[in-house]
């Protein structure tokens, strides 16, 4: 059980600090973090590693004789008279036999040319595939090779690029050690994780046994964040265009620890302008209020219908609209509804996950002015701090945190406002 279950936000007050600087206001709960099980990351794995192939034997002996290229070996067995490289570490096209030698002797020692495509043309072709050290298994670069026959009907090299192989950005999986790692590295007490069970409903993409994978995601989700009860908080993951997202919704409103689901607008290709998607979204929103479950809403489309059709359909229940609606215009509307007063906006929620850049040089003053008076229309005690999902190519909690919301010209109070928050959904 969360620490903070069952307990008023006054209860939920850490350290009390007589007005503490900007840089020590941390937030208490991460609002948006995902986990990803390897069946997840086999999603979005875009490609497996091409097979390698056998070359016809003259192009074989070519790849052969460019694995034996050392400085005193003639480039003229091996190359075009006007072969041109790209050179790695500057990333420049080197020309020249000469130079070209250079380049080569820039290159890792003792590669391995492993082919897996090529083609001919008459007297053009070329070959690509990848490289690794003689020493070990695993390939480290991409090569591509273009051919040329010289006078005598030889094919030579008229062209090589070889570039490293960048580490995969869904990989490794992202367990609960992971998310707690990060939460303590920015001391962040609570992390909210969010089932990518959404993902196997997919429509752009052929998956089998998707309600079976969806349950078996939702599942390892639960069971991993209840390795730390005390600082994960779990919600499933949906899509609710789905014919079983709301059998989904109630097999996870019977597990204890479950505090909502998860949807994604654009992963589940939520058209809101098509009649049967809006009444499939008000079905779930209904269901996911009779069972007393949170919605985060990764929001893409139109506000009007959303807020006219579907919110008025979970008035007692949180709703989270993930990445400050995923754009200024878009919040703006939320926040023209919340004024309003219209009906289902009084439980509305904003998560700052990925809202603005956090390169300061692509914060123009105009953005910073705009995100910030959209913020203050909201009230920023409807605003948590979120990040999504651990990987290499995201920020971590404590980048995101100093790096966006501490840059912003808000006051000290506001800032620790947003902090403090804790959303409905922790206090049940």
């Amino acid at each position: 059980m969360l620490l903070l279950a069952g307990c008023g936000h006054a209860g939920l007050s850490r350290e009390p600090l007589p007005v503490p600087p900007r840089e020590r206001i941390v937030p208490l709960v991460d609002a948006h973090e995902h986990m990803m099980s390897p069946a997840a990351m086999g999603v979005v794995t875009l490609q497996p590693p091409l097979p390698a192939i056998a070359l016809p034997a003259e192009l074989e002996r070519l790849l052969r004789a460019r694995e034996a290229v050392t400085r005193p070996v003639p480039l003229e067995a091996v190359f075009t008279d006007d072969a041109i490289l790209m050179e790695a570490e500057e990333a420049r096209w080197w020309t020249g036999t000469d130079t070209l030698a250079r380049a080569i002797g820039n290159q890792p020692a003792g590669l391995v040319y492993v082919p897996k495509s090529y083609a001919v043309d008459g007297a053009v072709g070329y070959v690509l595939g990848n490289a690794r050290p003689a020493d070990v298994d695993e390939e480290g670069y991409n090569f591509l090779i273009t051919l040329r026959k010289n006078r005598q009907g030889e094919w030579r090299i008229a062209s090589e690029m070889m570039t490293p192989i960048a580490p995969p950005v869904y990989a490794p999986p992202i367990t609960a050690e992971k998310i707690v790692e990060v939460l303590d590295d920015a001391g962040i007490r609570y992390g909210v994780v969010l089932s990518l069970g959404y993902w196997f409903g997919q429509p752009k993409r052929e998956i089998s046994d998707r309600y079976a994978k969806t349950k078996a995601e939702n599942d390892w989700t639960v069971a991993e964040t209840g390795r730390f009860p005390d600082r994960l908080i779990p919600f499933c993951g949906v899509n609710p265009l789905a014919d079983y997202a709301v059998a989904e919704l109630e097999r996870c409103a019977a597990m204890p620890r479950v505090r909502g689901m998860k949807i994604h607008f654009g992963n589940s290709r939520i058209d809101l302008k098509k009649p049967e998607h809006v009444d499939a979204l008000k079905r779930f929103f209904r269901a996911a209020n009779a069972h007393g479950l949170a919605i985060v809403v990764h929001f893409r489309g139109d506000v009007e219908p959303f807020v006219r059709e579907v919110l008025p359909e979970a008035p007692d229940v949180t709703v989270q609209i993930a990445h400050m609606a995923s754009g200024w215009e878009n919040l703006t509307l939320f926040a023209d509804a919340i004024a309003a007063g219209r009906p289902g906006t009084g439980n509305l929620w904003f998560d700052w996950t990925q809202a603005l850049p956090i390169e300061a040089e692509k914060r123009t003053p105009e953005l910073v002015a705009e995100a910030v008076g959209v913020m203050r229309r909201i009230g920023m005690g409807r605003i948590l701090h979120g990040t999504d999902m651990p990987l290499r190519s995201n920020p971590t909690p404590r980048a995101w945190w100093r790096g966006t919301l501490l840059t912003l010209p808000l006051t000290d109070a506001e800032l620790r406002d947003i902090a403090d928050n804790v959303p409905p959904y922790m206090l049940r």
